[in-house]
């Protein structure tokens, strides 16, 4: 039987239909229903694009298979304890890292009284340190409510870069938790952690490239020892008496390796991006 998928919506979305497409999964969205179908994986049957919060409660009451949203999502609808976190994906709407859930103020210090006033995208959250100050929900633009208004002492918010906090000329009190984004699911399924492997993959790849070149047989044992691959390079002989050499290598330096190579004697030097390593 195929599954459905959560896809969140809002601020995630790009993120993740790019990371989907990069594995070769297609979403199309069937105009304004928040439905769409999957293309390039047969589990899935359907996916719906619903805000992040929603997914964990509409992963327990079985409209969704499996979903996608941020940790703080999970935590915040009380319903950690109900689903199983298949995978982290660490990846957000602008970085590579996971956000933060902070506790943002005009000072470093923390004071929970029944005086205080907390703007906060996640009550739940929030009161988990706020246990004495009065929570009130914040659509969003929290920091704003702290820096220009006299009515909140403190906000509860996601930070990923933490640039908007510095620019309101705020200072993070407190990080609450990291939140990476999430696949979950009610139960481990073979085909639901074959998919967060396959996504986990297509983010671990980015670190890495695939490098292509040949050697003749007094290059080799110079060449070799430079090739520092993720796995045993894969060396296939050439007619002319040279070897074919591939190797999986990490991204962060690749000039400098290709430099390195080309003086100890490589030739014909091909470096490729790859989609994903599972």
């Amino acid at each position: 039987m195929k599954m459905v998928l959560g896809i969140p919506n809002g601020s995630s979305y790009d993120a993740t239909i790019k990371l989907l497409n990069k594995v070769g999964i297609s979403v199309f969205e069937n105009g304004r229903q928040f439905k769409g179908e999957i293309k390039g994986v047969d589990i899935f049957k359907e996916a719906i694009i619903m805000r992040p919060q929603d997914i964990p409660e509409a992963v327990a009451d079985g409209i969704l298979d499996c979903g996608i949203c941020g940790w703080d999502c999970v935590v915040e609808s009380g319903k950690e304890k109900e689903l199983v976190k298949i995978a982290e994906l660490w990846y957000g709407k602008k970085t590579r890292n996971a956000v933060k859930i902070v506790v943002i103020g005009k000072e470093d210090k923390l004071r929970d009284d029944p005086d205080v006033l907390v703007a906060a995208e996640f009550k739940n959250i929030a009161r988990t340190i706020f246990k004495r100050a009065k929570i009130r929900f914040s659509h969003g633009g929290t920091e704003q409510k702290v820096a220009y208004t006299k009515k909140y002492d403190y906000g509860v918010c996601v930070m990923e870069t933490g640039r908007s906090i510095i620019e309101n000329g705020l200072k993070i009190v407190k990080v609450i938790m990291k939140s990476p984004m999430v696949i979950i699911a009610r139960e481990k399924s073979k085909e639901i952690e074959q998919f967060a492997a396959l996504l986990a993959g297509g983010l671990e790849a980015e670190n890495y490239v695939l490098i292509k070149m040949n050697v003749d047989q007094e290059s080799y044992l110079s060449v070799i020892p430079v090739v520092q691959a993720l796995k045993s390079p894969t060396i296939n002989d050439l007619k002319n008496g040279g070897m074919a050499i591939e190797a999986v290598v990490r991204k962060r330096g690749i000039a400098d390796l290709v430099i390195l190579l080309r003086q100890k004697g490589a030739t014909g030097i091909i470096v490729q991006d790859i989609n994903f390593i599972v």
